[in-house]
């Protein structure tokens, strides 16, 4: 089972995700208003990334944001699946992207 913490900064968000006790990928994001931004995506495992991007997107709802932005250089399959697309300056709707269905293939 794979686990994501929050390990916030000050002004820099962080969510780390575990599998059997060893780290296995980290995000971090900026919250600019409305919106949330992601800085980083360091995660090999295109599962872990998915659940480490919904991690950040409910972390930055709790924190009044809408929109979930990633910058091109960002972009992977996993974001894809929450409905973002490769152009520069991507960005949805958290509350759609967060109600879009998990595509690993645990029930």
């Amino acid at each position: 089972m794979i686990t994501f913490l929050p390990d916030h900064k000050q002004k820099i968000f962080c969510f780390r995700a575990y599998e059997n006790g060893a780290e296995v990928g980290c995000c971090t994001y900026k919250n600019e208003g409305y919106r949330m931004v992601f800085v980083s995506m360091d995660c090999s495992d295109d599962i872990a990334a998915e659940g480490l991007a919904r991690a950040a997107m409910n972390s930055a709802a709790n924190q009044n944001a809408y929109l979930a932005v990633i910058p091109k250089s960002l972009f992977r399959p996993a974001f894809a699946r929450l409905g973002f697309t490769d152009e520069e300056g991507s960005f949805v709707e958290i509350p759609e992207a967060l109600a879009s269905g998990c595509s690993c293939s645990h029930k």
